[in-house]
């Protein structure tokens, strides 16, 4: 009689596979969670761009001034950026967009005045200044400015002239 011989793997050998792979996910486990906090930041960095060029085009398209103000429920303008924000008309506080932020999101704004207002040729007379989004550190990863022109620029952690203690809060 001839025993059939059968292919497997030994205890052995599964349970050194197993450990390299905890191994191997130890590792790659803080990268990704890197990795994923710094998608979440440019995607708010796209979100708020895009929103304060819509809310320029309408202020042109509409040849009405049209306000960017933080909100922290979404239906009044009360200067909490944190929250999120609402693009309306500056004369009868019609709103055109409104954004909620989660929890994870953070972002600061610093300019001229607590509201952005764009007049109906897109200029930002007095709402020049810059928005810092931040990391889960509170520290700035990026910013965009805001220009009296109305036009935007994107900044990469902070501008060489910038204090390096600069923080959100």
């Amino acid at each position: 009689m001839s025993c059939k011989h059968s292919d497997a793997f030994s205890l052995l050998e599964l349970l050194i596979t197993l450990i390299l792979i905890s191994l191997l996910a130890l590792i790659a486990a803080p990268s990704f969670a890197t990795l994923v906090e710094q998608n979440r930041m440019y995607s708010l960095r796209d979100q708020l761009q895009s929103q304060l060029f819509l809310a320029r085009t309408s202020s042109v398209l509409h040849n009405r001034d049209v306000e960017v103000c933080g909100s922290s429920d979404g239906q009044l303008c009360d200067d909490q950026w944190l929250r999120g924000w609402l693009i309306r008309f500056a004369s009868d506080s019609q709103i055109i967009q409104q954004t909620q932020l989660t929890a994870q999101e953070h972002i600061n704004w610093t300019g001229a005045t607590q509201k952005i207002r764009f007049h109906s040729n897109g200029a930002t007379p007095l709402g020049n200044g810059r928005f810092y989004i931040c990391d889960s550190h509170q520290a700035i990863a990026l910013q965009i400015v805001i220009n009296r022109q109305g036009r935007l620029r994107q900044v990469r952690g902070l501008e060489p002239e910038q204090n390096q203690t600069t923080r959100c809060n």
